[in-house]
């Protein structure tokens, strides 16, 4: 235990004697965060109410002796109480007039409901709804989009009850006739959701994430893997000046100088991760939940990139090779773990690939615990990067002794040592 502990100071402070490189990786992720923070600051913030300009020229339609005008339930869902302190909904008298409100600038979007819509969903044929929003308006043309998505598939869900209501009634057996004909004029003269279906918050202490606390997140994370792949250039420079031969004739076990060298990564990684989360909590009031929690985190993600990179570190037979893999891993992991975008913003495929990277598990984490969600289904993935770092060391150690492994690697050059001095 004294001989680890020996290797892990004498590590350590050789790890941290460029002071001024370091420091740059505590400023550096620091003035970055502030940058992005201030640039997509207005992303994640509240939407203000905006103008949409609505024109139905839906005509009504027969539906068992009733009349149906989905365009006119289509405009009831935009004056909910809900939507209408975020949408202004105002009536077009023409579709040229409603697209020129968005031409002058007088509305973000509009709305065009052709004049079959209503028959063209009984007959489940094409009539496709015209959105028209203002180049600059993105945000609520995307909103507005998906409303209209969101009608369309409960129509759709509604045509699927019709006709499985009109196949049962056809079958001879079932329901009353009189049953079936309620259920008949309750689709037809429907108006609103089909289901009701509540929504129900994941956590209800959870609290929402703006661009500056998810890009602090993103940076710390980004930035210790720059950080271990600085740090794994020693175990290049101990070959290289021979270093790691003498280390080799001293009577210390193959896991000693591995475990020892990993411990000095993990908190010179700690460190810098902690000095960033620091200065953001200080600098720009970010709330990063519970301490403890918190602290359980960066020491586990510490260790799973820290003994990833030492591995290559021992697999290198120089600087360039080191420095060859470490742009590539950094850009490419940070940009699908996401640092550089969010994992909402990352298509499906991109979301899986996300949530199995290393640093992907540690945003996720960081964002649990500044939600006020604690680790609640992060320990799968805390297990999964304890999991990672412990198969890196088992080979990191077979790779240092130059065998394969065996439980004889562990302590091999201890007893070559002591045959050594006898």
């Amino acid at each position: 235990m004294r001989k680890l502990i020996t290797l892990f100071l004498l590590d350590f402070r050789l790890l941290t004697k460029n002071k001024w490189f370091y420091l740059k990786l505590i400023l550096f992720p620091s003035l970055l965060i502030l940058i992005l923070g201030t640039a997509f600051g207005g992303s994640d913030s509240s939407v203000k109410a905006f103008d949409v300009a609505f024109y139905n020229a839906d005509k009504n339609v027969a539906a068992q002796g009733s009349p149906l005008a989905l365009g006119k339930s289509l405009k009831n869902v935009f004056m909910r109480e809900d939507l209408r302190k975020v949408i202004h909904l105002q009536e077009a008298a023409s579709y040229d007039e409603g697209k020129k409100r968005v031409e002058d600038g007088h509305a973000a979007v509009f709305i065009y409901v052709p004049d079959n819509f209503t028959y063209a969903a009984i007959k489940q044929e094409a009539a496709n709804l015209v959105v028209i929003g203002e180049s600059s308006k993105t945000l609520q043309t995307a909103i507005v989009r998906t409303i209209l998505e969101q009608f369309c598939e409960q129509l759709n869900l509604l045509n699927e009850e019709k006709s499985a209501v009109l196949q049962f009634s056809n079958g001879g057996n079932g329901l009353p006739q009189a049953q079936i004909a309620e259920l008949q004029s309750h689709i037809f003269n429907f108006s609103g959701r089909s289901p009701d279906i509540p929504t129900v918050s994941t956590q209800k202490d959870a609290v929402p994430v703006d661009a500056i606390q998810y890009y602090s997140i993103a940076m710390v994370v980004m930035f210790s893997i720059m950080t271990a792949f600085v740090l794994v250039h020693s175990i290049v420079d101990e070959r290289q000046n021979h270093t790691l031969f003498r280390i080799r004739s001293t009577p210390a076990w193959d896991v000693q100088y591995v475990v020892g060298k990993l411990s000095g990564i993990i908190l010179a990684i700690v460190l810098q991760m902690s000095c960033v989360i620091l200065i953001s909590w200080l600098v720009f009031a970010m709330s990063w939940g519970q301490p403890l929690e918190l602290l359980m985190v960066t020491v586990v993600y510490a260790f799973a990139i820290g003994s990833l990179v030492l591995l290559w570190g021992f697999i290198a037979k120089d600087h360039t090779t080191v420095s060859s893999l470490a742009s590539p891993v950094l850009y490419i992991f940070s940009f699908l773990g996401g640092s550089f975008v969010s994992r909402s913003e990352l298509p499906e495929s991109l979301r899986t690939v996300q949530r199995l990277l290393p640093n992907g598990k540690a945003i996720n984490a960081y964002l649990s615990i500044s939600q006020n969600n604690g680790l609640a289904g992060s320990d799968k993935d805390l297990l999964e990067l304890i999991g990672l770092g412990v198969i890196c060391i088992i080979v990191c150690i077979s790779q240092y002794s130059g065998r394969r492994w065996s439980f004889r690697a562990i302590y091999h050059h201890a007893e070559t040592s002591a045959e050594t001095d006898i």
